[in-house]
């Protein structure tokens, strides 16, 4: 489902690829070659939700932009997600930015104001808590998400092997009737 929302409508560039289950709501911005797989919903209600190319939104992710409260005043965080990353199976990105050719892991949480730097790989189940940065080529794990090591060039490129894979998958699923 592809809806807008008080007035803002979702821009989805004409390569990319959404399942018909997937959700997309208000201000959302999808690049070039991505795709938004089955049951993950990107609501851009509070903030837009900007996400680059040949990015992969694995099943039932969600990306949310952040709402914070200092008294009855709200401030709102947007979401950015870079080009070349994978959004991991069951995963939560709210109100954070991602850089580009990250791997968040399936199950894995990214909370508000968090910063994942270029070519990062958050670990299965891993949490990155409010206003953590998580530096560039390296891989965090745990709860809360600690730094286990710098990753390898032949992990920062089967990350890249990935994303590409998803692409070619997309371009399948677009041929298929139905």
């Amino acid at each position: 489902m592809i809806t807008s929302f008080d007035g803002k409508s979702p821009k989805i560039h004409e390569s990319a690829f959404v399942h018909p289950t997937a959700t997309i709501i208000g201000d959302v911005e999808i690049g070039p070659n991505s795709s938004v797989w089955p049951g993950a919903v990107i609501r851009g209600d509070f903030a837009k939700i900007k996400i680059g190319e040949n990015t992969c939104v694995v099943d039932n992710a969600v990306i949310h932009p952040a709402d914070t409260y200092n008294g009855e005043e709200a401030r709102h965080i947007p979401v950015e997600i870079g080009n070349y990353v994978i959004i991991g199976h069951s995963s939560l990105v709210h109100g954070a930015e991602i850089g580009d050719g990250c791997w968040i892991g399936g199950n894995s949480t990214i909370l508000d104001n968090a910063k994942v730097n270029d070519e990062a790989l958050i670990g299965a189940g891993a949490v990155v808590l409010e206003n953590t940065e998580v530096p560039s080529r390296t891989i965090v794990v745990g709860i809360p998400a600690r730094t286990l090591r710098e990753l390898e060039e032949d992990e920062i490129e089967e990350i890249r092997k990935q994303v590409e894979s998803h692409s070619r998958l997309a371009k399948k699923y677009e041929k298929e009737p139905g």
